[in-house]
């Protein structure tokens, strides 16, 4: 018997839910949508956590495709301020795969 039963659609969901289920990310985006084009430290200051804490965030969001970074990470140099915006057509992706599984609201 399996420790872990999974549902048949659950790959499908799993990337929206480790995405989006997580309450962190899901106010680094949405403090995105109103304020495209900040940087770590500002994102930090606004919503008042800690930057590493912004920054684990944003790489999950990263590497999730639901952000882009200017200039992207793999560019970058030490010490470069990146600017982060929100893909919105990833995350309007991300919803709708979200919402198929859940069912209309």
């Amino acid at each position: 018997m399996p420790r872990y039963t999974r549902p048949a659609n659950s790959d499908y969901a799993e990337d929206p839910i480790k995405a989006l289920g997580n309450m962190m990310q899901a106010t680094i985006i949405g403090h995105l949508r109103k304020n495209p084009g900040q940087t770590r430290g500002e994102i930090a200051d606004a919503l008042e956590i800690p930057a590493l804490t912004v920054y684990n965030g944003l790489e999950r969001l990263l590497d999730a495709g639901l952000i882009i970074a200017d200039p992207p990470r793999d560019v970058a140099t030490r010490g470069q301020r990146v600017r982060y915006i929100v893909d919105d057509a990833q995350v309007t992706e991300m919803v709708m795969r979200l919402e198929q599984v859940l069912g209309e609201f």
